[in-house]
């Protein structure tokens, strides 16, 4: 609670009253005047009776008084309050936590459920592009990964367009060749074995 700088209309006889609570003021024209804004109290502070008595002089009432919640009771049951503050955001992001646990728990495992299915199956096309990169089998998908590996050049310019210097962009293809060839061989080892 702030108490401003004002003219407070209070005869000169509480001049004793302002004192005690180390207010500043002066008489101007047979009344009290504050001379500097106050800061009387805080959020959390007790009212003494003499903080209550001064507000009530200067007609400031900035209290408001209310219920904190400490628990919820319902249906026999007792849980924070933090709980009436779950928005559906907040429900939508566990829900999608825990289908991705069921997911990976079934790849894990091997037991195939419509939360893993999508990555059993791009787990599958996976396999089926290493297997169409070192062998002849053709189909429309396999035909860009046979053209990055003939040509790793192309790859070079498709991820990395900005590249600062024709020099150093054929050890930077190679690289990403071998980086290539090593995560497909990393994803045969991944539990999902073709046979």
């Amino acid at each position: 609670v702030v108490i401003p700088a004002q003219n407070t209309g209070l005869g000169p006889e509480k001049t004793s009253f302002f004192q005690a609570l180390s207010i500043p003021t002066k008489i101007s024209k047979g009344t009290i005047e504050i001379i500097n804004d106050v800061h009387i109290l805080k959020p959390g502070d007790k009212v003494g009776a003499s903080e209550a008595t001064l507000l009530n002089m200067l007609n400031i009432s900035p209290f408001s008084y209310g219920l904190v919640v400490e628990q919820v009771y319902d249906s026999g049951t007792i849980f924070a309050p933090a709980i009436l503050d779950i928005k559906p955001e907040d429900l939508r992001e566990k829900f999608l936590a825990g289908v991705a646990n069921v997911a990976a728990v079934c790849l894990a495992v091997g037991y195939p459920t419509i939360a893993s299915a999508p990555h059993s199956i791009a787990n599958g096309f996976k396999n089926l592009l290493a297997i169409a990169a070192v062998t002849e089998v053709e189909f429309k998908e396999a035909a860009t990964i046979k053209e990055y590996i003939k040509d790793p050049s192309k790859f070079a310019a498709t991820a990395a367009p900005a590249a600062a210097a024709p020099v150093a962009a054929a050890p930077a293809a190679a690289a990403k060749e071998e980086k290539k060839e090593e995560s497909e061989s990393e994803d045969d080892d991944m539990g999902f074995g073709l046979f």
